[in-house]
């Protein structure tokens, strides 16, 4: 009796497993389920993941190739401003009156300030992180200087990725390449490195890091890779999108470990502004894809109906 329940007993713990392993995807089949979308992508997309920590992996695609940073370039504007503070040159507190409305731009609540009107920098740094504030971006980059934003980029060993929009932009040569990209220039891989170095605590002093992550919690454009993960973990991310590229690059927890994932496209035929942008949903996807390859048990989904909830100007 007792040899016939322990067969039975091994035999259920047997098909439990081998069910398991039947559904559970390896990580050289989630990359090609990723490079799938990438190839049927109309445009360019390119993608670096790393899962950090004991069972360290990395998968990525086109990670070495140059995109437009869009809005996410800004994180390297916030490394910059830590930066300053921790040299004393400004203070978290100091009052920064919003520029005149001919110097402004429209994304986010500065643009509607009445003129005269002063917040601390570290408000400013709020906008621009929390709500991807334009206006707020550029009062910073005015108040901290472009050419210092990059030189903190080339000094972190950032070969590939600068701020190329301000107003010393001629002066140091990087019209031709404003003109190509935009705000910004980067690659999924450097992308990577820096939302990891913020992590890591090595993108300024433990405080600078400590609420430069606290403000890529906290996100209002939560509709790439943040609305794709469980909303109940930690999701830091910042989010990007020009007329013919998006861009997102964020660090979450799963049931699995930490995961670093950036996602950027170029050249997209699809350059609507609606929930149903190519580049849009390509990011979702595979923010999903991950998402379901680091939560086998499937303890949370995207919920019906969550597409109608999206963030929106």
């Amino acid at each position: 009796m007792l040899r016939t329940r322990l067969a039975v007993l091994f035999a259920t713990v047997l098909c439990v497993l081998l069910a398991s392993c039947a559904f559970s995807e390896t990580l050289a089949e989630l990359k090609a389920n990723m490079d799938k979308v990438a190839v049927g992508f109309h445009g360019t997309l390119g993608y670096s993941l790393h899962l950090r920590g004991k069972h360290d992996e990395r998968i990525s695609l086109n990670a070495d190739e140059q995109y437009p940073t869009a809005s996410t370039i800004k994180t390297a504007i916030m490394c910059e401003v830590m930066h300053q503070i921790e040299q004393g040159k400004i203070k978290w507190n100091d009052q920064l009156e919003v520029q005149p409305e001919w110097d402004r731009e429209e994304g986010g609540f500065a643009f509607y300030f009445k003129d005269g009107t002063k917040i601390p920098i570290g408000q400013w740094v709020h906008l621009m992180i929390t709500m991807s504030d334009n206006t707020a971006t550029i009062r910073l980059r005015d108040c901290i200087g472009q050419k210092n934003v990059n030189d903190w980029l080339t000094s972190h060993g950032f070969k590939q990725t600068l701020l190329l929009n301000g107003k010393q932009c001629d002066d140091l040569g990087l019209r031709p390449l404003q003109h190509r990209w935009g705000l910004g220039v980067t690659t999924p891989n450097e992308m990577l490195r820096l939302i990891e170095m913020i992590r890591d605590g090595k993108a300024g002093s433990p405080a600078s890091c400590d609420r430069m992550m606290r403000l890529l919690n906290h996100q209002y454009w939560d509709d790439y890779t943040a609305g794709q993960v469980s909303p109940y973990v930690h999701c830091a991310t910042k989010t990007g999108a020009i007329d013919h590229a998006r861009s997102d690059v964020s660090i979450f927890t799963t049931p699995k470990g930490e995961v670093a994932l950036t996602i950027y496209t170029k050249n997209q035929q699809d350059d609507s502004w609606e929930k149903t942008n190519e580049g849009d949903m390509a990011i979702r996807k595979l923010a999903q894809m991950v998402w379901r390859h680091y939560d086998p048990d499937h303890t949370w989904a995207p919920p019906t109906g969550e597409t109608d909830l999206l963030p929106s100007e």
